[in-house]
């Protein structure tokens, strides 16, 4: 590949940032907790440590992160710039990232790149604001790492993720399923050690600081409540619909959560479902490392994407099914956004966008009248998990058409799952399963 598409690519992702810093909507910032993470950056900066100076309630590593961005100054104009200064560099790794995953699956690079770059106009201003996407990059790194048969650094760079906003954790089982299943079962051994070793590294830094604040610190995380703009909070408000009774919110964990009689149960019925959606993705990633004719085939660039769709559907789950689901989260599915362009599977793809474009249409203009239950804003936000989900779906198709048997080349054809171009996988059509 030439560098004028790579070019290209990065000044469009320049371009895009600087509309979300000068245009609206793109530049709407009315809500959000800036403040919050810029005063954490001037306590930081004066020496003071989390979990046992002020209260802290995200991974140990998010406080670095957190700290640099306010090197060029913590009130809210200058922070402003720095975090989207750091976001940008994070989104620049994610373009390269989106880039060679596409060139080792035998997808576009071009159009990797411009994904990534058109995210901050289909997102608006969450996508600088937070640092999601640090841990989003670091996730990514690690199937990189894994496709280059590097599983301990893989690993360790996930556990990095993780340890700066959780939900990297998610890559982990699929990962290791696919290494132990396509016959490195010494690479997985290694990379479980490397994220053990990392986690509990990170974690013991943080009890040394304070036990007392790191437990606070994961107890915030589990005892979050059922959020406003969630999938579960839209199953509740077509409840409310119905005529059952309606929903009522309340500030808490830093958000607004909805309570309802049915809501611990609807919130746990959609956490087995992520549960669910995790291990039926890291099955099927296992099952395409290794076919039903015992040869392992991690070197076949089908399994390769089926690590690689797999991986990026569990991130994009946490955010579609859990039971908080902030604007910034939908960072979270830009990796699989431009995979899926890059692959041409244009219904994941346009499925992912929707999402993405209608968490602008919601945050932050219609925020606060889908906290007063306004039809509009709740049907908004409605469609966009609706549309979550239904990536999800073809997501899990997609990896299990991979990671169906193959015939042989004289007998092949495309499939509609794992279109490439023939150079660099080639045209296969599962069979049917006897």
């Amino acid at each position: 590949m030439n560098r004028a598409p790579k070019l290209l690519a990065v000044a469009a992702l320049a371009v895009a940032w600087v509309v979300t810093l000068t245009l609206a909507p793109w530049s709407d910032e009315s809500v959000g907790d800036l403040d919050t993470r810029s005063s954490f950056a001037a306590l930081l900066l004066d020496g003071e440590l989390p979990y046992r100076d002020f209260s802290f309630e995200y991974p140990p590593l998010a406080a670095p992160v957190i700290a640099l961005s306010g090197l060029a100054g913590t009130n809210d104009a200058a922070y402003r710039l720095g975090i989207a200064g750091a976001t940008l560099v994070a989104a620049l790794a994610l373009l390269l990232l989106a880039r060679s995953l596409a060139r080792r699956t035998g997808g576009s690079e071009t159009r990797a790149m411009l994904a990534v770059a058109a995210a901050p106009l289909l997102l608006g201003a969450v996508v600088r604001l937070h640092f999601d996407l640090v841990a989003v990059a670091l996730a990514v790194a690690g199937i990189v790492a894994v496709l280059k048969r590097r599983p301990a650094a893989g690993l360790t760079l996930v556990g990095l993720g993780a340890m700066t906003k959780g939900f990297p954790l998610a890559i982990a089982p699929v990962a290791l399923a696919w290494l132990w299943a396509g016959g490195d079962r010494r690479g997985a051994l290694r990379g479980a050690a490397a994220l053990a070793a990392t986690v509990a590294a990170l974690a013991a830094a943080s009890v040394a600081i304070s036990p007392q604040g790191a437990l606070d610190a994961l107890a915030y995380q589990l005892d979050r409540p059922v959020q406003v703009e969630s999938a579960p909070a839209s199953v509740l408000w077509g409840l409310d619909a119905l005529g059952a009774e309606r929903p009522s919110t309340r500030d808490s964990h830093g958000s607004v959560a909805l309570e309802h009689p049915l809501a611990g149960a609807v919130g746990l019925a959609f956490s087995a479902a992520l549960a669910f959606t995790v291990v039926a993705l890291t099955t099927l990633a296992a099952r395409s490392a290794r076919p039903s004719d015992g040869r392992p085939s991690r070197g076949d660039p089908r399994s390769a994407r089926s690590l690689v769709l797999a991986a990026l559907a569990s991130l994009a789950a946490c955010a579609a099914l859990g039971p908080v689901l902030s604007p910034q989260f939908l960072t979270w599915t830009v990796p699989l956004l431009a995979l899926a362009l890059a692959w041409r599977m244009h219904a994941l793809a346009a499925m992912t966008a929707t999402a993405c474009l209608l968490t602008l249409a919601e945050f932050p203009a219609r925020y606060f009248d889908l906290v007063a239950g306004e039809p509009t804003a709740v049907a908004i936000t409605a469609a966009r998990n609706a549309a979550l989900v239904a990536a999800l779906v073809i997501a899990l198709r997609s990896v299990r058409d991979l990671s169906l048997p193959r015939l042989p080349a004289r007998r092949a054809g495309f499939s509609s799952a794992a279109r490439a171009p023939a150079r660099s996988i080639a045209p296969v059509r599962p069979a049917r399963p006897r």
